[in-house]
């Protein structure tokens, strides 16, 4: 609802009057920046002028040390003084041309007189008044605006919940210090101003997500109640937005005890992991750890020597193949156990059984000469009963590798000092021939120390292979555990023995390899780890959520995915007890779902028509937000085919487009697409799974890369029931219709695919 002219011209006055004191704070800022910057260059400058170096004597060192210590303390006071007046300069520099975003008067029962609440992205006192003009969204009190309608409302502080009365809930559009628009509302966030974010382009709507969040989804946000908080969310209904939100808010609420240090998110892909790497420095928070679970296990495994397989190489043969062949059967069964959590309870019963035996010690030795053999390891190792864990027993057998070491580098040390005292050409001064004689020792066993200290002295690998290697050893485990191995179990041993022997380690392989690995060599926890977040959850399987819980046993997860999304073969999207399964596999009682049923990303007609797509799948309710409906076109030839997806791209650039994406099916059909398209359109850029950046442009891409990300407008390159016709594709092709904003359009050549057929 707008407002009369009268109080639309005092809301003006207030936004320059803001934008006023804020350029004052930011020229003062400026001068202090300056300041601080020229203390900082001048103590680093002056540094070693400022103390008096004496070593004549132990009393002279201890004073030099301590000159030194509070020469340091100063400079580094003088750091952090002129960080924090950085960090404030820049973050009134990312406001100042749109300080709010929202109002709520509130009146606190047993007053008389109503507050007015002015919501931004940061918070922002007068420094003259000490009056707060600007609350930080993620203040307790602006959950209000989020989370009620006008009337009764409570929000919760640190010491307790304040109730009263929501009188007025006003939102603005202010842009490059202009209020341009300004609306009152009853409802959490107006339909008026979700239709303007909403019908922006896909970079303009990720700058503004926090202007639109919705109570459901603040919900999310603010949870600090529950352990593992797991996010089922339909395709364009904020998961990103709300992952990138939470972590804002929580780095907000806990900033004395909590830093971006202390969480990490897992991304789908680089490509990703850049797409919202922008988006935290706008809510107003360093950047947090990032990664990619494939990245996480080559990190791992990089002194393996194994060439290991990618996800979406595993996701490209599980499409191309061909389902009855026996390759592609034997390599479903690989993937669907290894993934489960009877494989866990294996691993698991295989590392309590190496705590007696079975564990495979290599030499330690410096050419030809074995220094320390793998048997006097075993022995020290096996030697006597311990009640401590793999790990910790590794570590004690480190530190008696290292004490060898040491004994070896010193008699070494001694034989080469006696043979350069031999050697006419070394004549010279003892104290020279005893460091050259130290050098040479420890040339020859530091790499010995580092393998020690590393726990290098296990070969994981062969403990890995002889799983499959063994006739009896996981038949045996199994029926200890009361598990049942798949019917084809010695062929499905053979066919990964095969594979490790050759140097391949099969994706499926990586996550049991990696936690066998930590089991070992007790490197299985990360403690400073306080909130995981994991993006497109439903790729998980149950094999790695029991493995992140273990990895990080100190952490919050909140995992954000939609199972009707589920690609992957161990997926579980669409099963029964999806959702009910995680909380038994984190081992974790206080787990909580919510599920994000509407979808703000497309227009109504885009999203009705992928719903059809899944029709057992979760429930999407689409926005109220129209446009036209997705278009269907048949193609005689790939000629033709390949004219009309260049004309439809054309035309959604002269719309007004500005990311149109060509989603192919595989990699594979990518390739082939690009290299026909790219005469006709030379800006055609194509995306891969080593494509690092994301940019707004023309496009062309596989389905299972656009997963969480969003174009104005999608171009489906081959709909043909030649193409889209299996149970495993139906979610592959949903997925490639719910990625754009505002259009739609199919092609396909031959009959259309049976997943379409109702539309």
């Amino acid at each position: 609802m707008a407002i009369d002219a009268q109080e639309r011209e005092q809301e003006t006055k207030r936004v320059q009057s803001v934008r006023s004191r804020m350029k004052e704070r930011i020229a003062e800022l400026r001068e202090t920046v300056d300041e601080r910057r020229s203390e900082v260059t001048e103590i680093g400058r002056s540094f070693w002028d400022d103390i008096s170096v004496n070593a004549d004597n132990a009393d002279d060192i201890i004073e030099t040390a301590a000159s030194m210590a509070q020469q340091e303390h100063v400079l580094q006071g003088q750091k952090r003084s002129f960080q924090v007046a950085q960090d404030a300069l820049y973050k009134l520099l990312r406001v100042v041309d749109a300080p709010y975003f929202a109002r709520i008067d509130f009146k606190e029962l047993g007053e008389q007189a109503r507050e007015e609440i002015y919501i931004g992205l940061t918070s922002f006192i007068d420094p003259k008044t000490d009056e707060m003009l600007v609350y930080d969204w993620r203040a307790p009190i602006a959950a209000l605006f989020y989370d009620y309608p006008l009337g009764p409302a409570t929000y919760r502080t640190p010491e307790m919940d304040v109730s009263g009365e929501l009188e007025l809930k006003r939102q603005y559009i202010i842009k490059y210090g202009e209020l341009q628009d300004v609306f009152d509302t009853g409802l959490s966030i107006g339909d008026e101003m979700l239709q303007r974010m909403l019908s922006r382009s896909a970079d303009e709507k990720m700058s503004s997500i926090v202007t639109t969040i919705q109570r459901e989804q603040n919900q999310i946000i603010r949870d600090d109640q529950h352990k593992v908080l797991v996010v089922q969310g339909a395709a364009g209904s904020g998961k990103t937005s709300v992952a990138l939100q939470r972590i804002a808010y929580l780095l907000y609420k806990y900033r004395t005890t909590l830093s971006a240090d202390n969480m990490i998110l897992f991304s789908p892909n680089s490509l990703f992991s850049d797409y919202v790497s922008r988006v935290l420095p706008e809510l107003g928070e360093a950047t947090m750890q990032q990664t990619t679970f494939q990245d996480y296990l080559t990190f791992k495994l990089s002194d393996l020597g194994l060439q290991l397989e990618d996800p979406y190489d595993q996701l490209e043969f599980i499409l191309t193949g061909t389902t009855g062949d026996p390759a592609y059967e034997m390599r479903m069964q690989s993937i669907r156990y290894k993934t489960s959590e009877a494989f866990l309870h294996i691993m698991e019963a295989y590392g309590e059984q190496l705590k007696t035996s079975g564990l495979a010690f290599v030499d330690f030795a410096v050419g030809s000469k074995v220094l320390i053999t793998g048997a006097e390891l075993s022995e020290r190792f096996y030697g006597k009963a311990s009640i401590l864990a793999l790990g910790e027993r590794m570590e004690q057998l480190s530190e008696w590798v290292l004490e060898r070491l040491d004994q070896v580098q010193a008699d070494a040390e001694k034989r080469f000092f006696r043979k350069l005292m031999r050697e006419p050409k070394y004549m010279g001064a003892e104290p020279e021939l005893k460091k050259m004689a130290r050098a040479r020792a420890h040339r020859a066993i530091a790499p010995l120390k580092e393998r020690a200290q590393k726990l290098a002295f296990v070969d994981v690998l062969s403990l890995y292979k002889s799983m499959f290697a063994s006739q009896e050893l996981l038949p045996q485990i199994s029926r200890q555990l009361g598990e049942t191995l798949p019917a084809a179990w010695p062929a499905l041993a053979a066919y990964t023995g095969e594979a490790l022997e050759q140097g391949i380690l099969r994706y499926e392989d990586a996550t049991p390899l990696v936690y066998l690995k930590g089991l070992v060599e007790g490197q299985l926890r990360v403690g400073t780890i306080r909130y995981c977040l994991v993006d497109e959850a439903q790729d998980y399987s149950p094999f790695h959520y029991a493995y992140l819980r273990k990895l990080f046993p100190r952490a919050r997860f909140t995992l954000l995915g939609d199972w009707n999304q589920g690609i992957f073969a161990h997926a579980n999207a669409g099963d029964t007890g999806a959702f009910s399964s995680i909380s038994e596999l984190m081992q974790e009682a206080e787990t909580t779902t919510i599920r994000l049923v509407k979808s703000y990303r497309s227009t109504r007609e885009i999203t009705e028509f992928a719903s059809a797509i899944l029709p057992g799948g979760e429930p999407v309710e689409p926005f109220a937000r129209s446009g036209p409906p997705p278009r269907l076109t048949q193609a005689a030839d790939e000629d033709e085919l390949h004219r009309r997806i260049a004309a439809a791209v054309q035309a959604r650039l002269d719309g007004g487009a500005g990311s149109v994406a060509v989603i192919c099916k595989t990699e594979r059909e990518t390739a082939r697409a690009h290299a026909a398209l790219k005469p006709l359109l030379p800006s055609l850029a194509r995306i891969n799974k080593d494509t690092l950046h994301y940019e707004a442009g023309v496009m062309i891409l596989p389905a299972y890369l656009a997963k969480g990300l969003e174009f104005d407008a999608v171009i489906l390159y081959n709909a043909g029931a030649a193409v889209y016709a299996e149970a495993r594709e139906r979610k592959l092709l949903y997925t490639a219709c719910t990625r754009p904003l505002h259009e739609l359009d199919i092609f396909y050549l031959g009959e259309l695919s049976p997943f379409l057929a109702g539309s």
